[in-house]
């Protein structure tokens, strides 16, 4: 069986969407979404931007640069 991906556990980014608006300072969050592995997972993330039905969270990755993602915002709720 061969191993998976290395991004297996990174959570899915949905879009590229229009209009972004920084969040300053980032807030924590819990996002419930799927990963590029075909999970659904719960994980506590940082909300840096948002975007109309859009939140762009940072997901905090072992041995690597944390990852950004677009998620739906019914997704993500505060932490």
């Amino acid at each position: 069986m061969a191993a998976a991906p290395h991004y297996s556990g990174w959570l899915v980014t949905h879009a590229d969407p229009q209009g972004p608006a920084m969040l300053a300072p980032p807030r924590r969050a819990v996002v419930t979404t799927e990963t590029y592995g075909g999970h659904r997972i719960t994980v506590q993330a940082f909300a840096i931007a948002r975007a109309p039905g859009y939140v762009c969270v940072q997901q905090h990755l072992p041995g690597r640069s944390p990852w950004n993602a677009w998620v739906p915002e019914d997704r993500v709720r505060p932490a």
